[in-house]
């Protein structure tokens, strides 16, 4: 039977660990579970304020629609947490309605059939039908890779790059669309050109597919017959990584160790050795879940594999909620985003209260804005030295700009997340591809799991752990 490292608790780590007790308890020995931290969680971190009010300093929901997404469902509910959900389905007004700032006014992107044929100012040229219609008769090309944006302006065109795609990566990876790969960061897109010609037709196969072997779960069902297009849970995400933990630790055999910090890591005769606090651990396999510059220096005997993840680049993110007596946001959907091209400070900003009003405590409006990313040293300087004084300025100050909010808020909460986004830039799949050749080359016993690698979302966190886990067991 074999004794397992995990090193790091964030999303990965625990959900590793849940899935080596419930799918291999037979073949292990122990496992244990270690991070750097006081507490597990990673970039999944909650503030509760007394009266009720949630704060979500990283992910605030999971999406539904994808085989990760479902596989994600799936889990919940085998952590007894179905009746905490909180879904939006696409009737809500926020599943409905994203914005995003076009010369400092709040433009809603087409949704529906009928906006298909109806004029919106976020495009000048053609009606976005025409847009469909272009991608559909795009020709093919087969690429190696390519960066988001010009895959979106040569197969759909330059306005849906510059207004859709460029704020959208800017909302989820707090990145360059001109310099993330579309093969990397959006690999169904590109999955459905290779096989298929094209992104819509793709899109309709695939959405097909990803439910395929989860039909049979009733939590499932019940999002797919009322449409959720996301969820999160009554008090955070952080119930999310409550559960797991505690689940690990009920099922026994498991060491989940807080302030743990692994100093180094030695391989030799299919056995690691992993330093942490003055002790060495002989385990028979570790999956590391930490960042990728961060297990770089425990790596290097191995220069080669050393070097390709330090190579993987990651931006910091300064996160400030606001909170606001009355009503006084003047749109009702999830938020906006901000192309990079508009005169803005944050990547955007989203209206909490607007998704879950369940979550608003005393106060009607609470909003998050992020700010920073790829653009942080512009627009605030050294993350060493920037104050919170100098971050919450700026997000009221455009939360009065793009809002129009002139009132002051009456609570508020900075959070500096330093090095929390790896950003999947162009030829990122071939870092992976040469990061898996040096394992295999020196016959390290170690899986890669996380958001460094194939997906920084929380259910491509959860499913990839899972996928890892399965291919190890095989192993065994």
């Amino acid at each position: 039977m074999a004794t397992v490292a995990i090193l790091g608790g964030g999303i990965s780590g625990l959900s590793c660990a849940y899935y080596l007790k419930t799918l291999g308890s037979s073949k292990l020995k122990y496992v244990f579970l270690l991070d750097k931290s006081p507490k597990f969680g990673g970039w999944i971190q909650t503030t509760r304020f007394p009266d009720g009010a949630v704060f979500e300093h990283g992910p605030r929901t999971l999406r539904v629609g994808t085989k990760a997404g479902y596989n994600a469902l799936v889990l919940a509910d085998k952590l007894a947490l179905m009746p905490r959900i909180l879904p939006l389905t696409k009737d809500h007004p926020t599943a409905k309605t994203n914005f995003i700032l076009t010369q400092n006014e709040l433009t809603p992107i087409p949704r529906g059939f009928k906006a298909l044929f109806t004029r919106s100012p976020l495009f000048s040229e053609k009606l976005p039908i025409r847009y469909l219609f272009h991608e559909l008769n795009c020709k093919r090309e087969i690429l190696e890779d390519e960066s988001v944006y010009d895959f979106a302006r040569r197969r759909i065109g330059d306005e849906v790059a510059r207004k859709v795609l460029d704020p959208m990566c800017r909302g989820i990876s707090a990145g360059d669309a001109r310099e993330l790969s579309i093969r990397s960061m959006f690999p169904g897109m590109y999955e459905s050109e290779v096989k298929h010609g094209s992104v819509i037709k793709g899109s309709i196969r695939d959405g097909q597919e990803a439910i395929s072997g989860y039909r049979d779960f009733a939590i499932v069902q019940k999002a797919q017959r009322e449409f959720w297009r996301m969820w999160t849970l009554k008090t955070g995400l952080t119930e999310l990584i409550d559960a797991l933990a505690c689940t690990v630790e009920e099922r026994g055999v498991t060491d989940l160790i807080f302030d743990a910090k692994c100093s180094g890591l030695t391989f030799k005769d299919n056995k690691a050795m992993v330093a942490v606090d003055n002790e060495n651990i002989q385990v028979d396999h570790i999956f590391s879940s930490i960042p990728s510059q961060e297990l770089s220096p425990l790596v290097q005997s191995y220069p080669t594999l050393a070097e390709e993840l330090k190579s993987i680049p990651s931006v910091d993110v300064a996160v400030v909620y606001l909170e606001y007596t009355g009503d006084v946001l003047q749109n009702n959907g999830f938020g906006f985003l901000a192309p990079s091209h508009e005169d803005s400070k944050v990547l955007g900003i989203v209206f909490d209260s607007c998704c879950f009003s369940e979550m608003n405590g005393n106060s009607k409006t609470r909003i998050t804005c992020m700010i920073g990313g790829r653009w942080f040293k512009e627009v605030l300087g050294d993350p060493e030295t920037v104050s919170e004084d100098a971050i919450l300025k700026l997000a009221v100050s455009a939360a009065g700009k793009h809002l129009r909010i002139s009132e002051q808020p009456v609570r508020h909460k900075v959070v500096l997340q330093r090095q929390c986004i790896p950003q999947y830039v162009l030829g990122h799949h071939k870092k992976l591809e040469k990061i898996d050749e040096e394992i295999k080359k020196h016959n390290l016993c170690m899986s890669l799991i996380g958001a460094s690698y194939k997906g920084a979302g929380v259910p491509d966190c959860i499913y990839n752990a899972k996928l890892s886990v399965e291919k190890y067991l095989s192993t065994l």
